[in-house]
Formats: C-alpha cells, sequence, structure tokens
C-alpha cells in the first residue's frame, strides 16, 4: 500500500517512501503553549510606539530566527497601550525563545511629513539580572518610567525649527525563567521644557531661548555671545519658542 500522511490541514495526502521517512511534522510557526507576558504602559499625545519580539535558535535550530511585531498607533490625547507577547514561538520543530524586544518610539511634532521623529527602547531577556536592575515585585509587575524630551534646533537648510526626540530609560532587563505571566509597566512622560540639541549654541533668557553666532571653526557660541535670528514657520524670529520677545 501506499504510504500516507495528514498534511497541516488534516487531509490524507500520498508521499514517496523515501519523503514519508524523512518528513514527521508539520512546518509550522506560531506560539508555542500559552505562555505570554504583557507589555503595557501610558504615551503621551502624538505618540506612537512599535515593539519587536526577536526569536533566537535553540537547541540544534541554528540560524533560524522569527520575528513578531505589536503597534500602538499615534493619537492627539494621551493613550494607553497594550500588547500580549510570547514568551517562545515554534519553528516547524524549533523551539525559538524570546531574546530581545525592540522598541520604536515614535513622536511627531507638527503636521508635515518630517515633522516626525523617534528614539530607541527595548527590553533584553536574561538569565541573570545585571547588578542593580530591577526585579518583578511580588505582584508579577514590573514598573519603570522613560522619560522624553523635545531637543530643538535650527534645520540644515536654516528654513525652520527641527526637534529630536531623546528618551532616557526606555527599557528594562527580563529574567527568562520568571517572565511567563508577569507585566511589564512602561510608560512614557514627556517633558514639557525643550533643550537645545548641541549645547552652547543657544542660551537661555526669561523668555526662551537665543541663538548664537558660532567661533570661526566652532559650533559653540562667541563669547561673548553675539545673537543672530532664525526663521520659523515663514517667520523672522529671534527667542524661541515665543519667536518675539
Amino acid at each position: 500500500m501506499n504510504p500516507t500522511k495528514k498534511s497541516c490541514t488534516g487531509a490524507l495526502l500520498w508521499w514517496p517512501p523515501l519523503l514519508a521517512l524523512s518528513l514527521n511534522a508539520c512546518s509550522t510557526v506560531g506560539p508555542l503553549g500559552a505562555e505570554s507576558f504583557t507589555l503595557k504602559g501610558e504615551l503621551p499625545a502624538d505618540f506612537a510606539l512599535k515593539a519587536q519580539a526577536h526569536y533566537g535558535a535553540a537547541g540544534n535550530c541554528d540560524g533560524r530566527s522569527q520575528t513578531k511585531t505589536f503597534k500602538a498607533d499615534f493619537d492627539s490625547q494621551p493613550h494607553e497601550y497594550r500588547f500580549r507577547i510570547p514568551v517562545n514561538y515554534r519553528d516547524g520543530t524549533c523551539d525559538l525563545p524570546l531574546a530581545r524586544v525592540g522598541l520604536f518610539i515614535n513622536a511627531r511634532y507638527g503636521d508635515k511629513d518630517w515633522q516626525q521623529t523617534y528614539d530607541n527602547g527595548g527590553l533584553t531577556i536574561v538569565d541573570q539580572l545585571p547588578e542593580g536592575a530591577p526585579a518583578f515585585r511580588a505582584d508579577g509587575t514590573l514598573a519603570k518610567t522613560a522619560e522624553c524630551s523635545w531637543l530643538f534646533q535650527e534645520s540644515k537648510l536654516n528654513l525652520e525649527i527641527s526637534k529630536v526626540l531623546d528618551c532616557t530609560n526606555a527599557g528594562a532587563y527580563l529574567t527568562r525563567d520568571k517572565l511567563p505571566n508577569k507585566t511589564v509597566n512602561l510608560s512614557f512622560k514627556l517633558k514639557p521644557e525643550e533643550l537645545p540639541y548641541r549645547d552652547n549654541t543657544w542660551i537661555k533668557f526669561p523668555a526662551g531661548w537665543k541663538p548664537c553666532l558660532p567661533k570661526e571653526g566652532w559650533q559653540g557660541c562667541q563669547d561673548p555671545p553675539v545673537f543672530k535670528t532664525y526663521r520659523n514657520n515663514n517667520r523672522e524670529c529671534t527667542i524661541y519658542p515665543n519667536c518675539t520677545e
């Protein structure tokens, strides 16, 4: 009798004898079991977040890897995000444990396409926590707050103000064996005060920041400072953020 084998859909298929001996499992990619953890938190207005889970090879599965992406879109109001991230993935007969979760923190400061930027963070999966790294609490949660700032500068074409997003503390170390069914609460807070992207290129006054001419061959201000104007939103300005004093 010709050998038969069930396909991944459950149908009976005919297989050549040699091939039937070599194939002993359907090739599938999906979560392994029900083990997962929750990544959640709060995002400021006009922020979005993408989390990319990376699953590495283990055992005799060298060279294999998988990624799974989770997204929280922009909102004009402060909003929450919540991702349920598997701890393991299966690719055929290979078990792929979670190695890390990359975080892409997106933010926009205007309606134009170029008025959007990002910073990075991440969750690193380890066997043992580094010294000083916080552990999960008794209730199974780990809470952290990332602080983000807008860093302003003149655009390279000196036509408008452009901004760079800078987020600190946007990540954590997580122990592999304690991760299933845990909750990581990572919230993002935007500082109200903006700062210059480069030190000693703008000087602070009670009404705001004034740009100054650099020293010859340097980016820093002359001493004593010589102030200049800049352009923003088609206006000639002397101070940031209010343009005029």
